[in-house]
């Protein structure tokens, strides 16, 4: 046996360690160009990859699994890599599934020559924004599609679909341990806040202040910390640094903006602008950040802030539907000044208005509907923690919608 089917035996034998909760993703068997899986760390990007490698070998295809965050392959040429392949595969293209390959130098140039050749199908994965569509090389536009993967949905945790009044009971339930716990796998099965603590310590360590070489590392964990308990909030450059410097962080913008920045990079934040047809206007509003799981959340939170963890959590779920490049998920003012929390944006085309509230009252109903007339639509949703129902004026039709509803998919 080679070194890489051995490699690639030895992870697959992980594969009966560990408990599997079924996931709605899915990556082509023979795809054309190389395909992207990306997300933050531990959230199943390794899970996936040797499932499909082991699913390949089962039906007597050709597959390795190729982890580059091992030194010694780390070091390994285009050309030589290659040519251990067809050591181990003399026949036939062969399935790669290449781990964090963004720790292969150049790896840009050398992915487009395993492309041209044509002896593979590639897969590759990794914890940073390097590998996704819009910051890739430029010699691998049109061979490169990315998909995001991100800790599990509460689709996934609960399952059932809520038809008879037994399963809306658990799903309600359920939803309280999701907004506790969010969708880290192991988070999930163990539900322990330890293990909360050390997937951002190890985020904090490897995705950012290694990979980009922090050497202030006092002054970017009072950032980071701060960041992350600002989430679901309306933010500026300039608020972030009033309020780090009444708490004694005195940081100038230009290192703010390199620390958020990394922030989202590790797929740790997300950042969402205002809606608007001028760019410049966009960017110079402020924005909104949120955080890529709920478990984060509650590092920080109190109780009151249950409104801000349903925002979040919507946040993920749209993030999930987004169906390609051309959508885009803003939030909206009204000219009145009122903020509405989510605009879907599609093909140049306003599709949704959302609005996240833990009730739907007179005052929520009056801005979306102003929202409404504005963007001349005729209808929204207003996603609730229990409320139901239906309200049409003035030609608009808000509908309510429980959350978990919402999030099975039953709305």
């Amino acid at each position: 046996m080679g070194i890489l089917k051995e490699i690639t035996s030895e992870y697959l034998g992980s594969l009966e360690y560990v408990r599997e909760i079924p996931r709605n993703f899915s990556i082509p068997s023979s795809p054309s160009d190389i395909i992207a899986i990306l997300g933050p760390r531990r959230v199943g990007k390794t899970f996936i990859m040797l499932k499909k490698t082991k699913a390949l070998l089962d039906r007597g295809g050709q597959a390795l699994y190729i982890p580059f965050d091992e030194p010694s392959l780390r070091k390994t040429g285009v050309r030589e890599f290659a040519e251990m392949v067809r050591t181990e595969y003399p026949e036939g293209r062969v399935h790669l599934f290449l781990d964090e390959v963004q720790e292969w130098p150049e790896w840009g140039r050398k992915l487009r020559w395993m492309h041209d050749v044509r002896d593979f199908f590639i897969y590759v994965s990794g914890s940073s924004t390097a590998l996704q569509s819009s910051e890739i090389p430029t010699q691998l536009r049109g061979r490169y599609i990315s998909r995001l993967l991100l800790p599990l949905s509460f689709r996934e945790v609960a399952g059932a679909s809520g038809v008879t009044f037994r399963e809306r009971g658990r799903i309600r339930s359920l939803l309280n341990d999701y907004l506790k716990w969010g969708g880290f796998p192991e988070v999930w099965l163990f539900r322990s806040r330890e293990k909360v603590i050390s997937l951002l310590e190890t985020i904090f360590y490897r995705d950012i202040v290694e990979r980009h070489g922090i050497r202030n590392l006092n002054e970017f964990r009072d950032v980071f910390y701060f960041i992350l308990s600002n989430y679901s909030n309306l933010v500026t450059w300039n608020s972030l640094r009033r309020l780090l410097k009444a708490q004694g962080v005195s940081v100038d913008t230009k290192t703010l903006i390199n620390y958020v920045e990394y922030m989202r990079e590790a797929f740790l934040i997300f950042t969402v602008l205002r809606f608007s047809h001028s760019e410049r206007v966009r960017r110079i509003s402020p924005k909104k950040i949120y955080l890529v799981d709920m478990a984060i959340s509650n590092l920080f939170g109190t109780p009151m802030d249950f409104g801000r963890k349903m925002e979040n959590l919507t946040f993920l779920e749209l993030l999930r539907r987004v169906k390609g490049p051309g959508e885009e998920i803003s939030y909206y003012v009204t000219r009145s000044g009122n903020e509405i929390d989510f605009l879907v944006k599609r093909a140049g085309k306003v599709v949704e208005l959302l609005e996240v509230a833990y009730e739907l009252d007179g005052t929520h109903l009056k801005k979306v509907l102003e929202a409404c007339r504005e963007l001349r639509m005729r209808e929204a949703t207003v996603i609730s923690w229990k409320g139901e129902g239906t309200v049409s004026r003035g030609g608009c039709t808000v509908n309510e919608v429980p959350l978990w509803k919402w999030l099975v998919g039953m709305q």
